[in-house]
């Protein structure tokens, strides 16, 4: 795969500032539905139309294991991924349950979980059994990294081919906030102090290891901060890089694509440095709980819609905010304007 191929076009404002005209004829204060006016006008521009189409949605799960798991960085054992995992398609995690009530399809794909049992319910295109520990040794091999961004570029490609109008990503990895943590030092140079996080609700001292273990493994991974494959084969993970091939695939094609949380974040600063114009098909749902998704978000210069402190991970915030969508959409279409009731907001 030559990620140098992948052509997306910058995301043009007009069809964006044409939604904000007409949300701000509504009758209502103008600008009064804040972040939702900003999210549905970036919808607008992305598909470029006022007729916004976001019924058919799916949501992505790519699912891995993560070698730094080993080093006793996350409070829950790796098993967990298996089980979530099978627990999602059985409709009983949170971003299953979200999706089932937004009406939206999850697709769980395995990139790299550890003993996963087949299931004709789960998308196979595992990897390995997870990334091996970067503390010791490089997490993937180039090749590896570059099958990873492939995997979720086609699995995208297969939803878009079927008529997803909106995609949504989510992960399942224990380990994955040290990982994520570890990549965006490296892709952004950015301290440790200001991006990792708690992550399962570890504790005060399980956390200080967290740190110096990403500390340690940036000292001993060498890597080329201007080569994107070369940073998630040193320090990343697969349902990593899927993510990012789903988003670069999503912005291919003119789809909007919704970020989960900090991990889809990490992701999208690395479709971000492989294709500048990527970000502009990003809505970002949420602002997550650990402290890089802030300074991500940034970099990508993407305004999260919520602030609910959310920190599950899954894809259960990019769902969430379906409901918000679907209730923007119920106003453009169910609203009137000032000029059918004859009377202005003073401005």
């Amino acid at each position: 795969m030559d990620l140098n191929k992948i052509t997306i076009k910058a995301v043009k404002p007009i069809v964006g500032q044409q939604m904000q005209d007409k949300l701000d004829r509504l009758a209502k204060p103008q600008r009064g539905l804040g972040n939702l006016e900003r999210m549905v006008t970036k919808i607008a521009s992305i598909q470029e139309t006022l007729d916004i189409q976001v019924d058919r949605r799916t949501c992505l799960v790519f699912a891995a294991d993560h070698g730094i798991e080993r080093e006793q960085v996350s409070a829950t054992p790796r098993e967990v991924t298996s089980k979530q995992a099978i627990n999602t398609i059985n409709g009983h995690t949170t971003v299953a349950v979200l999706a089932h009530q937004n009406r939206c399809k999850v697709t769980v794909i395995d990139v790299g979980v550890d003993g996963l049992p087949a299931s004709k319910k789960i998308i196979n295109h595992k990897i390995s059994d997870g990334t091996k520990d970067f503390l010791q040794e490089n997490a993937m091999s180039r090749q590896e990294a570059v099958k990873a961004i492939k995997v979720g570029y086609e699995v995208a490609e297969k939803e878009l081919r079927e008529g997803a109008q909106l995609l949504l990503i989510g992960e399942l990895g224990i380990g994955n906030t040290t990982t994520a943590s570890t990549l965006m030092a490296a892709i952004t140079g950015l301290p440790t102090e200001l991006i990792v996080g708690a992550g399962s609700n570890i504790s005060s001292k399980r956390f200080k290891h967290k740190i110096q273990v990403i500390n340690e493994a940036l000292r001993k991974r060498s890597f080329n901060q201007d080569d994107p494959v070369d940073l998630l084969a040193k320090v990343g993970g697969f349902e990593i890089g899927a993510m990012c091939g789903a988003i670069l695939k999503a912005a291919e094609q003119g789809v909007p694509l919704i970020m989960d949380g900090f991990i889809a974040n990490v992701a999208a600063l690395l479709a971000q440095k492989i294709n500048p114009n990527s970000v502009g098909y990003l809505i970002a749902s949420h602002l997550s709980r650990e402290p890089g998704a802030k300074q991500a978000l940034n970099l990508l210069d993407c305004e999260p819609v919520l602030n609910l402190d959310l920190a599950v991970g899954e894809g259960s915030g990019a769902v969430l905010l379906l409901s918000m969508i679907d209730a923007m959409q119920a106003i453009l279409q169910g609203m009137n304007t000032t000029d059918d009731l004859n009377f202005e907001f003073t401005k």
